[in-house]
């Protein structure tokens, strides 16, 4: 049996939840975990983000219907990668593309970006930073940072805040990625933390306002 790739002509609907100034000083890109969505991102950042600026928020690309009791709800994934095999079954790159359409659909081109990712919208903000262009900041929250996944670009300078104690992103090796970053020139701050697990509370948010 061999695989085949086809080019399957529909759509899935999904929302951008967003914050629209005139003339944006600068876009806030923010991309939610895996099983979540736009909307969450949205909620917990908005208020910690300035009035001057774009905040966007997508629904990742890959829509991932999750069953509670007898009944099912939309959530999303950027790509999906099995921790077991440490094979992609989908790419990150056709989630950026997403990413660079709904900017441009936007018309928020040519204005400086700061992504913020957690969790899986972590590890594809550094990809996001290789191949979006106007992307001059990228601050990761409970994610890693994988060197061998994207390309580290002088012009942009990458964050991360990470807890000891997260079960789901191992901090000895989360360390270890940002680390071999700095070898590479990255002038970013390692944020750590103590007592929170992978959830994305309110130290996680007093954290993130210090580096904005």
């Amino acid at each position: 049996m061999k695989k085949s790739l086809e080019n399957l002509n529909y759509s899935i609907p999904h929302n951008v939840y967003q914050y629209l100034p005139p003339e944006p000083k600068r876009v806030y890109l923010l991309l939610h975990g895996y099983l979540l969505d736009g909307e969450f991102m949205f909620e917990k950042l908005k208020d910690s983000l300035p009035k001057n600026c774009a905040i966007i928020a997508p629904d990742g690309p890959l829509l991932v219907p999750v069953k509670k009791g007898d009944k099912y709800s939309s959530r999303y994934s950027w790509y999906f990668f099995d921790p077991h095999t440490k094979e992609y079954f989908v790419q990150m790159d056709p989630a950026v593309d997403y990413l660079k359409q709904t900017l441009e659909r936007l018309n928020l081109n040519n204005i400086p970006i700061t992504v913020i990712g957690y969790s899986q919208g972590g590890y594809l903000a550094a990809k996001a930073s290789e191949l979006l262009t106007d992307v001059d900041t990228v601050i990761g929250l409970a994610c890693k940072f994988r060197n061998e996944k994207f390309e580290f670009r002088q012009r942009t300078m990458l964050h991360q805040i990470n807890c000891h104690d997260d079960l789901v992103v191992d901090y000895p090796d989360a360390r270890a990625e940002f680390d071999k970053l700095r070898d590479r020139g990255n002038l970013g701050q390692f944020i750590s933390l103590n007592n929170i697990g992978h959830r994305l509370d309110s130290t996680y948010l007093s954290e993130l306002k210090k580096l904005i």
